[in-house]
């Protein structure tokens, strides 16, 4: 089995990868870190914007990995558009025990107006999802 994180490069981001390693440290599983476009920061080359996403998930990762911890990969891919349908199809044929989000917080009329890949996610996945926070700024 494996843990999958859905990743954005945002604080919400790295909170949920963070918490996504610590996870899989405590059930002695793989981790697939997951990015799509529609998460990435970058504008350019998509080859470019890729390799870009994908060290910037490595360099974190590589922060937070300690000895013995179990396998993790980094996958990015392109969602066609649908980001919530990307995600969960990669964490199921990854054969994910677990999904992994990091959320902005929003106000309720923020909530009540604009739909959520999110909200998409924690309604549609077949498998438990893990959400968590970045911590606030004092």
């Amino acid at each position: 089995m494996t843990i999958c994180v859905a990743y954005g490069p945002t604080p919400e981001g790295a909170a949920a990868l963070a918490l996504a390693v610590h996870e899989a440290r405590l059930r002695g599983t793989s981790l697939v870190a997951l990015a799509t476009d529609r998460q990435e920061r970058f504008e350019h080359d998509h080859a470019t914007d890729d390799r870009a996403l994908r060290e910037e998930i490595e360099r974190q990762l590589a922060e937070l990995r300690v000895a013995g911890d179990p396998e993790m990969e980094v996958r990015v891919v392109d969602d066609g558009g649908d980001a919530a349908e990307a995600i969960i199809d990669l964490a199921v044929g990854a054969d994910a025990e677990l999904l992994v989000l990091g959320l902005k917080r929003r106000s309720p009329v923020s909530k009540l107006l604009t739909g959520s890949i999110a909200q998409r996610i924690i309604l549609d996945s077949p498998m438990p999802v893990l959400v968590t926070h970045a911590a606030r700024s004092s």
